[in-house]
C-alpha cells in the first residue's frame, strides 16, 4: 500500500494544481466504480464457490428443518371430534355381501368415539370379562371422516363387531390420540411430538390406551375370523397369572418376540411404565429424522418384546403371549380366531429424495394385499424359474409350502414381487 501511494503522489507533482484535482476525482470515479462493480464482474471460480454456498446453505436449512420440526401435524384441522360424544361411526354397511352380519342395535354396529368411551367408564358401565380385561376394541385412523377408508380395511374393521357385538367399538383419530397424552403422560409428549413418521405415535397410542383403558387393540389390517375371547384367548382359566395378552411373533428374528399388531390388558399393570421406560430411553434421534427411522425397535414390537425379556421372570408371568397360529396367520393368511392380514400401512421412510430405495418399497407394499407367505413362495418360484438355487431354508420352505402357490395364485392373482 505504501509504495502504492508514492507513485501516486510522485505522478501528480509534474501537474498543475488544476489538473490535480480534476485527475483526483477521476480517481474518485474509477475508485467508485471498482467497488461498486467487484460483485458484478465475479470470476468463474468464485462464481462457481458462491452458488455453491448458496446450495449449501439451502440444503442445510432444509435439514434443520427436518431436524427440528416435530412430527405432530396439525390435527385440530383434521377433526373437530375430540369431545363430541355423538361423532359415532356406523359399520354396519362395512359387512360385504355374504359375510357375517352385526346384530343390529348393538355396539358392534358402530365405531363409537373415546369421549363417549370415558363417559362410560365414569359411569362403571363398561363390561369385562372374568379376566379382567374390558371388553373394548381400540382402533385407530387419522380422522373421523372415514370415507377414504378401503373397501378391505372396512370388512377386516367391521369383523370385530360381527365377532363380539356387545363389545365396544373405539375409534381413536389423531386428536383422540394427543388429547389421550396430553391428559394422561404430558411428560412424554415432547418425544410423542419428535416423532417423524405416524406410525410411531400409533404405536405408543396403542400401549397408553391398553394402560389407561384396557381392552384389546387391533390393528385396521387385523380380522376377526372366530373371536378372542375363549380359553386361549383373553379368557384364561381360572387361577392364571396372565393380566396382559400380546400375540407371538411369527417372526421373531425380524420383530422381536412378541408382536403389537393386536395387544389386550387389563388396565393399570407395571408392564406398561417398563415399556415408556423403554420408549424414553430409545426416542427419535436427528439422524433418524433425516433418514426416516424403522419404528421397529423404538415404538414397535421390538420395543414391546424387549420390554418383556427385561422384566424379572416372576414378573413375565403376568405377561401371556397368544399362539400366533390362532391369533395371527399372519405367513399363511388364515387362522381360527384373528388373522392379521398384514397389509403393509405403515410407511418408516419420511423422505424420497433422502431414502428413495425404502420409501419407494414402502409405498410399493401398500397397493395390495397378499399374504406373506404367497409373497415369499412367489420369490422362491422365480429363483426357481430363472434356474437359480435356493438357500437351505429357503428351498425347506419350498418344499414344504410349494404345493400351495397355485392356490393363492387363484385368490389374488399376480403381484408385483416388490410389492
Amino acid at each position: 500500500m505504501e509504495g502504492g501511494v508514492r507513485l501516486r503522489d510522485k505522478r501528480n507533482k509534474n501537474q498543475t494544481p488544476s489538473t490535480r484535482g480534476g485527475d483526483v476525482k477521476d480517481q474518485r470515479a474509477v475508485n467508485s466504480s471498482r467497488s461498486t462493480g467487484s460483485s458484478i464482474n465475479m470470476t468463474p471460480r468464485s462464481a462457481r464457490t458462491a452458488i455453491f454456498s448458496i446450495g449449501s446453505c439451502a440444503i442445510g436449512f432444509l435439514l434443520l428443518r427436518m431436524i427440528t420440526a416435530p412430527g405432530r401435524e396439525h390435527w385440530e384441522e383434521k377433526s373437530t371430534y375430540c369431545n363430541d360424544k355423538t361423532a359415532s361411526v356406523n359399520i354396519e354397511s362395512w359387512v360385504p355381501e355374504g359375510g357375517r352380519k352385526i346384530p343390529p342395535g348393538t355396539w358392534g354396529t358402530k365405531l363409537i368415539t373415546p369421549a363417549l368411551l370415558e363417559e362410560l367408564r365414569e359411569k362403571g358401565e363398561i363390561p369385562l370379562l372374568p379376566s379382567g380385561v374390558p371388553k373394548i376394541i381400540h382402533q385407530t385412523w387419522p380422522s373421523r371422516n372415514v370415507s377414504g377408508v378401503a373397501p378391505h380395511y372396512r370388512k377386516w374393521s367391521a369383523s370385530w363387531g360381527s365377532c363380539h357385538p356387545d363389545w365396544l367399538h373405539v375409534l381413536w383419530d389423531d386428536c383422540d390420540i394427543r388429547t389421550l397424552f396430553a391428559k394422561h403422560r404430558p411428560s412424554f409428549l415432547p418425544i410423542f411430538d419428535a416423532y417423524p413418521n405416524p406410525v410411531q405415535r400409533a404405536d405408543i397410542f396403542r400401549c397408553l390406551v391398553s394402560n389407561e383403558y384396557g381392552g384389546a387393540y387391533v390393528d385396521m389390517d387385523y380380522e376377526c375370523t372366530g373371536g378372542i375371547d375363549g380359553p386361549t384367548g383373553l379368557n384364561p382359566p381360572p387361577g392364571s397369572s396372565c393380566k396382559v395378552f400380546i400375540v407371538n411373533s411369527p417372526d421373531p428374528e425380524h420383530d422381536g418376540v412378541l408382536q403389537n399388531a393386536f395387544m389386550a390388558s387389563v388396565p393399570h399393570q407395571p408392564y406398561w411404565e417398563n415399556v415408556f421406560e423403554l420408549a424414553i430411553e430409545r426416542k427419535s434421534t436427528w439422524t433418524g429424522r433425516i433418514w426416516g427411522e424403522i419404528p421397529i425397535q423404538n415404538t414397535g414390537p421390538g420395543l414391546v418384546s424387549d420390554a418383556y425379556t427385561k422384566l424379572p421372570e416372576e414378573a413375565q408371568k403376568a405377561i401371556c403371549g397368544l399362539n400366533s397360529t390362532e391369533f395371527s396367520g399372519q405367513a399363511e393368511g388364515k387362522a381360527p380366531y384373528a388373522v392379521h392380514r398384514n397389509a403393509g400401512s405403515w410407511c418408516a421412510c419420511r423422505y424420497p429424495l433422502i431414502n428413495f430405495p425404502c420409501w419407494n418399497k414402502c409405498k410399493q407394499k401398500k397397493k395390495k394385499y397378499v399374504p406373506s407367505m404367497y409373497r415369499d413362495l412367489t420369490r422362491y418360484k422365480r429363483s426357481l424359474d430363472r434356474g437359480d438355487k435356493l438357500s437351505e431354508s429357503d428351498a425347506a420352505m419350498w418344499k414344504a409350502h410349494g404345493h400351495r402357490w397355485q392356490e393363492y395364485f387363484d385368490e389374488y392373482g399376480a403381484f408385483d414381487e416388490s410389492a
